[in-house]
């Protein structure tokens, strides 16, 4: 009996020093992770729109100085309602990944819809960001979609995370697959159009994309939600086009 209580005793203060190791360390490590998290956004931010952060590999290419720098100097963030309306005392480097990811139950919508507005030096042209996530088949997939400056055609999507099946659903990631969706257009005279994505073969107009073979499931997701986040952003921006 005495040996048991020892093994006890021992097995207790063995469970007690590692989880004070562990509080330790989540404490410690916390402001590291946060920071890589903002860096992460803003890498798939600025890599949406064309700026040349990642290596061919997907690994950042330059410094996180030169990383804060760029975004600093060329991105301009704005935070929507889920009726579309700009919310002033937001910003978005205070959005948390479940704030403009998780889609409440009862209503079907989130609750903030991030804007990135971007300046092209070179050109003096303004392209705008979007966050779009949903539910995939296996996973919630979420990624970043570059509108140009007419608001409709998109000129660039990166998804950034899934946890769909390799070689099937998981194609999202591939740039294949994200390289169709340029120069489509989410507007049709000004109406807004239903995004499409069909079974290999089948698109045929500026508002529809070859889906991925064997991931019709996956396909679907992705068509949906983006049709929902769209019909909130275009709340949004139908109002930058009647003031242009």
């Amino acid at each position: 009996m005495r040996d048991q209580l020892k093994i006890i005793g021992f097995a207790a203060t063995v469970c007690l020093v590692c989880s004070i190791l562990l509080a330790i360390a989540s404490t410690i490590l916390s402001p590291l992770q946060d920071r890589n998290k903002a860096n992460d956004i803003k890498t798939k931010v600025l890599a949406v729109f064309g700026e040349k952060v990642l290596d061919e590999k997907g690994k950042l290419c330059v410094s996180l100085d030169e990383l804060d720098t760029v975004f600093e100097e060329r991105i301009r963030g704005i935070v929507l309602d889920a009726q579309g309306n700009v919310l002033e005392d937001k910003k978005v480097s205070e959005l948390t990944p479940r704030e403009i990811s998780d889609i409440d139950k009862e209503t079907g919508l989130k609750a903030f819809y991030p804007v990135y507005v971007y300046e092209n030096r070179e050109t003096g042209t303004k392209l705008y960001g979007i966050h779009v996530s949903g539910k995939g088949l296996w996973s919630t997939i979420k990624a970043y979609m570059a509108l140009e400056t007419d608001l409709s055609t998109i000129s660039g999507i990166v998804f950034y995370e899934h946890q769909e099946t390799p070689g099937l659903g998981g194609e999202v990631e591939k740039p294949y697959f994200q390289d169709r969706f340029k120069g489509k257009k989410w507007l049709d005279d000004g109406v807004m159009q239903e995004f499409a994505i069909t079974k290999s073969g089948m698109a045929e107009n500026d508002h529809s994309i070859d889906g991925i073979t064997a991931a019709t499931m996956t396909c679907n997701g992705v068509e949906k939600f983006l049709n929902n986040d769209f019909k909130v952003y275009n709340k949004y921006f139908e109002k930058i086009r009647r003031q242009n």
